[in-house]
């Protein structure tokens, strides 16, 4: 289960949203007794690309302190 302030990226694309496999963003509201998630992203130049609202199923929470160790 994500919560709040989780930084996540998207496991496919999804065309829809404007959105990629890969691409990154911010859980800035989980939805109460549901698997849905509204997900602010970035792209790589921290530039706003959008909002969605998102199954857990199509998000993977990403771990910072080991992407930060590996570079």
């Amino acid at each position: 289960m994500l919560k709040e302030h989780d930084v996540v990226t998207v496991k496919v694309d999804l065309p829809e949203s404007g959105l990629s496999a890969g691409d990154v963003g911010a859980v800035v509201h989980c939805y109460p007794g549901q698997d849905a998630y509204e997900v602010d992203f970035v792209d790589e130049r921290g530039q706003a690309k959008g909002v969605a609202t998102l199954p857990g199923s199509r998000l993977l929470r990403l771990n910072l302190a080991s992407l930060l160790a590996a570079s």
